[in-house]
């Protein structure tokens, strides 16, 4: 294991990312390979949740361990020895490469937006003169209500 920690690939390897190797090594032991799953590096090995995806791609993309889906959101793990044909050129490209941020998913081209319109202008009220204006009918007066005028 002396050769693997001098080697370009594994001297390109962050802090996070040795953490994340080292975890799975201590889970694989003498096996070939382990399934570990996201929640047992939070909780059983103290990962931060947000270093572990980076982590795991640059180690697979620097040849150190092979990736397999396992069943129920886990992943089964083992070490390779595609890093010993890695050089420190070669080790270079391949961390920027699993370190190159990929665009969001597009479904289409994006709508152009609409020039915006100024609304209409409110028409103006001009009030009429009445010409003529309604009379009220006005109502017989009775003799009882007659102040005799």
């Amino acid at each position: 294991m002396a050769d693997r920690d001098d080697s370009p690939a594994y001297q390109m390897l962050p802090r996070s990312a040795r953490q994340v190797f080292a975890a799975i090594e201590r889970t694989i032991g003498d096996g070939s390979s382990a399934s570990v799953s996201y929640v047992d590096f939070i909780l059983d090995h103290h990962i931060a949740h947000r270093s572990i995806s980076p982590s795991l791609k640059l180690l697979d993309r620097l040849g150190l361990i092979e990736i397999e889906p396992g069943k129920r959101l886990t992943k089964t793990f083992s070490l390779s020895n595609r890093w010993r044909s890695i050089d420190e050129v070669e080790a270079k490209r391949l961390a920027a490469l699993a370190r190159e941020v990929k665009p969001h998913r597009t479904f289409g081209k994006p709508p152009e937006p609409k020039p915006v319109k100024p609304p209409p202008p409110k028409p103006m009220t001009v009030e009429r003169p009445r010409l003529m204006q309604s009379r009220v009918p006005s109502l017989p007066t009775m003799p009882w209500q007659d102040d005799g005028l």
